[in-house]
This record gives C-alpha cells, sequence and structure tokens, in this order.
C-alpha cells in the first residue's frame, strides 16, 4: 500500500454502540478509536490519509433520529487526528452536504497552517482514548514545546496532567482550541 486509509465516518448504526452521557462523546469516542489505530499501526513514513464526513451516515429508512454531531467537536475531533498522526483528510459527501462538509474541514485546515512545523516534523505524544466520557489530551512534541489540543466532555476545569517520558505536562482547559505549551514549566 502506499498510504493508510481509515474510514472516519458518522455512521447512524455507531450512534447506539455506546451509552455515554453526551451524544458528542458517542461519535468522538468512535470516530477518534478509528483515526488512533491507523496512525497507531502505520509507520510514520506512510501517509495516514483518513475519509472524514461530519454528517450523519446511512440512516435506514424511517429509523429513529440521533443527535448530530455537533461542529465544533467534529472540528476538534479533526485536530485530535492532525495531532495523533494523520496527515490529511479527504472528503466524501452528496451535493447537498458539499458546503459544509467542506466549510468545516476547510477551517481545520487554515488554522493548521499556523502549525505547519508541529505538524511536518513534531512526534505525537499520546494515543490513548478514554473510556470514561471527560477530558481527552492529543499533541504534537516539538523539541521543548508541545501543540496540544484538549476536548472536554464534563464540567471539569482542572488542568489535564500529562506524563511525557519523565516530562509531566499540565494543559489547561481552552474550549477545544489548540495551544503551543512549554515543557518543563
Amino acid at each position: 500500500y502506499n498510504y493508510a486509509n481509515p474510514t472516519v465516518y458518522t455512521w447512524y448504526r455507531t450512534y447506539d454502540w455506546y451509552d455515554f452521557e453526551d451524544p458528542d462523546y458517542r461519535w468522538f469516542y468512535n470516530l477518534l478509536l478509528v483515526a488512533t489505530n491507523a496512525c497507531k499501526h502505520t509507520s510514520r513514513e506512510m501517509p495516514v490519509i483518513a475519509f472524514v464526513h461530519w454528517h450523519t451516515t446511512a440512516p435506514p429508512k424511517d429509523a429513529k433520529p440521533v443527535p448530530q454531531f455537533s461542529e465544533g467537536k467534529y472540528q476538534e475531533l479533526l485536530w485530535h487526528m492532525l495531532l495523533r498522526g494523520t496527515d490529511t483528510f479527504a472528503m466524501w459527501c452528496t451535493d447537498p452536504e458539499l458546503a459544509k462538509e467542506t466549510k468545516l474541514v476547510h477551517e481545520v485546515y487554515a488554522e493548521a497552517l499556523r502549525y505547519r512545523e508541529f505538524l511536518d516534523r513534531g512526534e505525537p505524544i499520546g494515543s490513548d482514548v478514554p473510556k470514561r466520557q471527560g477530558p481527552v489530551v492529543s499533541g504534537l512534541r516539538l523539541g521543548d514545546r508541545v501543540l496540544a489540543i484538549r476536548s472536554d466532555f464534563t464540567d471539569e476545569r482542572a488542568p489535564v496532567q500529562v506524563q511525557i517520558g519523565d516530562v509531566s505536562l499540565s494543559v489547561p482547559r481552552t474550549e477545544g482550541k489548540p495551544q503551543v505549551l512549554q515543557l518543563g514549566r
């Protein structure tokens, strides 16, 4: 193969696989598991090009409605994917979905350009996906700095401690925005 190609879609049926209280975490958990698994098991020399899709996909006819994954948490998921080793995204969507799908991915790409050095040369700091609803942290280490994102699915306000080698990094809550943190401070 020339690249890894995980499919990170909001498949209708996966919503009921989990019983997390927060509907967004039901989507986020499964999608981050898929993306993380691909990154974790693919050599850094091989590109990871993830198929992504935000709209709820493949609901059966006359299906009971399920909550749509929120736009903000979807974009946070895209950030987590980038900071865990996904190189880029490929989109599939129907014509009526095209404008919204493109906008959501493009906004993350545009912001990501500010952090190109991390995305080009950084090393992922972890790959755990919490089995309980709560804070989720992903990041790329470049020297003594870490580009991190923290997504929260509870009201927890305290910093999350992430172990990177022999250093503990304190990651404050930032409402899903990426941040550059200094190691050893």
